[in-house]
């Protein structure tokens, strides 16, 4: 499959929407990204049936370039620069259902988006064109989709902190502002679970407030790590006393 790029390949020419995706093999997302997201609804009470499908994890920028390939803008992490100088990777539309690995991607019209109209799209497609990237410590991939669409808030705030009553960003892809009067075709409803996207009420932080989910994140590796640095200083105690008693 061709790689992801750094560098836009061609000029933009049409915005398809917003695609998001989940993937059903990976270890971030089935350890870390979903069961925050998840608790997170299911606080609020807004979680769903078992038989329901696993929830988005990723979304970028389905677009379409002026010589008809069509590649995703999205925000990746895991290399030096990604992580510390610009995550904004260019990726061909296949090579990103790739990482799909069983599970799903669709694609939303930006228009089906609160705020969104497509004046909008037209200068998001504009931004596009000459967007800088951004590190991904500093930017998530949904900021980078709110960044491109004017600075407007496209994903909800935390269900949780809003029922505790307080605002709280938590850059969740699972969490898309539809308008209440939009529908989508079927499978995307049924991916997105539409009918809770519609009721979602409408954010009270800045598009670049603090990832809310993101220091839940740090703070659990946080917590993580100093479990196993006590058990392993629990450990070395115990060894020269398991020494002692078997010389006796």
């Amino acid at each position: 499959m061709p790689p992801s790029v750094p560098d836009r390949p061609a000029r933009v020419v049409e915005l398809r929407g917003v695609i998001f995706q989940s993937d059903t093999v990976s270890v971030l997302g089935a350890w870390l990204i979903r069961p925050v997201e998840t608790l997170d609804m299911h606080l609020a009470g807004l979680g769903r049936s078992p038989q329901a499908p696993a929830l988005a994890m990723h979304a970028g920028l389905h677009v379409v370039l002026e010589d008809r390939r069509e590649f995703v803008a999205e925000q990746l992490f895991g290399t030096p620069r990604e992580d510390f100088v610009s995550g904004l990777n260019w990726t061909p539309l296949e090579t990103f259902r790739e990482r799909d690995h069983e599970g799903w991607d669709v694609t939303v019209p930006a228009t089906a988006f609160r705020q969104i109209d497509e004046e909008v799209v037209h200068q998001a497609v504009e931004h596009l064109n000459g967007v800088p990237g951004r590190p991904f410590f500093g930017e998530d991939c949904t900021m980078l989709i709110e960044r491109a669409f004017g600075k407007r808030r496209m994903f909800a705030d935390s269900p949780t902190a809003r029922a505790l009553g307080f605002g709280m960003r938590v850059g969740d892809p699972a969490l898309a502002l539809l308008k209440p009067d939009v529908r989508l075709h079927p499978e995307a409803e049924r991916l997105l679970r539409a009918d809770l996207l519609r009721a979602l009420p409408d954010p009270t932080t800045e598009w670049d407030s603090p990832n809310g989910h993101r220091w839940i994140r740090r703070a659990l590796s946080l917590i993580l790590l100093l479990a196993a640095l006590a058990g392993l200083g629990s450990f070395l105690q115990k060894r020269p006393f398991a020494k002692i008693n078997h010389a006796i």
